[in-house]
């Protein structure tokens, strides 16, 4: 399963950051349990888990990633 960076803004091109991962990558999750922090145009948002299992990262911490871009992924 994907993990996706928030649509933020009304503008989807804008891009945003991943501020930090809260799940180390490779750990096991639970669903709905916090797993980033990102930023965008100074608004911060939590990202939960979609689902349970191996998180795995597709992006670093401060990484710019663009709205509805992959930043993990579940298994």
């Amino acid at each position: 399963m994907e993990v996706l960076f928030p649509m933020m803004t009304g503008d989807p091109q804008d891009c945003g950051v991943l501020i930090d991962w809260r799940a180390p990558n490779g750990s096991t999750v639970t669903a709905y349990q916090v797993i980033a922090e990102v930023t965008i145009e100074k608004f911060d948002a939590e990202i939960n888990a979609p689902a349970a299992g191996t998180l795995r990262w597709q992006v670093q911490e401060g990484d710019e990633v663009a709205q509805g871009a992959v930043i993990a992924t579940i298994e």
